[in-house]
């Protein structure tokens, strides 16, 4: 959670350099901010693993359910009583959402994968997919997106 461009810089190379080491989206990002809320990051790879791949079937993007991860962990409720945190977590999760759709038309892993002309049932495109570097830039617009809402003046 930065305050700076720098910082928004190094959480973005963060997050796409653990993609490059073989994460997935929503392993990548939530690792990404494991430190900054104080998690183990295996821990934090293992809760995040089973939302990768679109949940496993090319529905939610993973770079989306590991930043709305992330946006739990900043503004989640911390009991069932507080509806304050909730309203405001949704309205989060609402805001970072409309944003990402704003810049990839869809919050869908499999669609977004055949706008970047890979078709998630073919095993052959699926091999060439991190060749061919998509999903580091929906990582870092996940990233930009989730830095915009958290330094946001409440």
């Amino acid at each position: 959670m930065s305050d700076t461009p720098e910082n928004n810089l190094n959480q973005t190379s963060e997050a796409v350099r653990n993609l490059l080491d073989g994460y997935m989206c929503s392993e990548a990002i939530l690792k990404a901010y494991a430190k900054d809320f104080g998690l183990d990051e295996t821990i934090t790879v293992k809760l995040a693993s089973g939302f990768a791949g679109g949940m496993a079937q090319g529905d939610t993007c993973g770079a989306v359910t590991g930043a709305i991860m992330a946006i739990g962990l900043k503004y989640g409720t911390e009991g069932k009583t507080d509806q304050y945190a909730r309203d405001r977590l949704f309205l989060k999760v609402q805001e970072f959402s409309h944003q990402f759709r704003q810049r990839r038309d869809t919050l869908v892993c499999g669609k977004i994968l055949i706008m970047n002309g890979i078709d998630s049932t073919n095993p052959e495109d699926m091999k060439t997919l991190r060749d061919k570097n998509v999903c580091n830039q929906i990582v870092a617009d996940a990233v930009d997106i989730l830095e915009i809402i958290f330094n946001e003046i409440e």
